[in-house]
């Protein structure tokens, strides 16, 4: 989810979307967006908005969690409020700031919890390993909305945009990964990583 979804509801327009499976968490009511996989096919989408289009009341709805009380997602406004960081909020870090201080928080809870455990073996046992899964980041390989892949034309942009980040952005994980377990501190050392999995993942192609 970005800035694609969350402008146009700032400007009070109702999305048609496709994307993340947790789309549905982070949104303010279970009326505020149109999800493209709702529907069984593209002319049951279309058929779908054209009804908006010719019933307003109908349309009016998707936006009555701009009125005082429209907002009845609890998890949203738990997560809102207690939140560590902010958007335009000088009293708070940004997200990103607000993420690194949370990875650091973990490390030196880490190296303190494994000093305890050095320094006292018989009474403070090993700290269990924080290790991330699939389920914590992971993505399926991207598929056309409607249609299968093997559909698509190979010289089609979709295919060339969206696959080919797909498999990049693994690429650079297993590099970092790979960084992270040699104790690799030169940043420029990164493309080399990069390239060797690159490599390899064509090589068995």
């Amino acid at each position: 989810m970005t800035e694609k979804l969350w402008r146009p509801m700032h400007l009070g327009a109702v999305p048609v979307y496709r994307g993340s499976p947790s789309v549905r968490d982070w949104m303010p009511n279970n009326h505020s967006i149109i999800l493209i996989d709702d529907f069984e096919s593209p002319q049951k989408l279309a058929e779908f908005i054209d009804f908006l289009d010719k019933n307003d009341e109908e349309y009016m709805k998707y936006l009555a969690y701009k009125q005082p009380g429209g907002i009845t997602n609890q998890f949203l406004l738990d997560s809102l409020k207690h939140r560590e960081w902010g958007v335009n909020d000088p009293l708070l870090p940004n997200y990103l700031n607000g993420f690194e201080c949370f990875v650091c928080d973990h490390e030196l809870a880490r190296l303190a919890a494994n000093k305890a455990h050095g320094a006292s073996p018989g009474d403070i046992p090993v700290p269990e390993p924080h290790i991330a899964q699939p389920s914590h980041m992971d993505c399926p390989v991207p598929k056309p909305g409607f249609g299968s892949v093997e559909e698509i034309p190979e010289n089609d942009s979709w295919k060339e945009m969206w696959l080919q980040d797909y498999w990049q952005g693994l690429d650079q994980g297993e590099a970092l990964t790979a960084m992270i377990h040699n104790n690799e501190t030169q940043q420029r050392k990164f493309w080399d990583y990069l390239y060797e999995i690159f490599m390899k993942r064509n090589q068995n192609l």
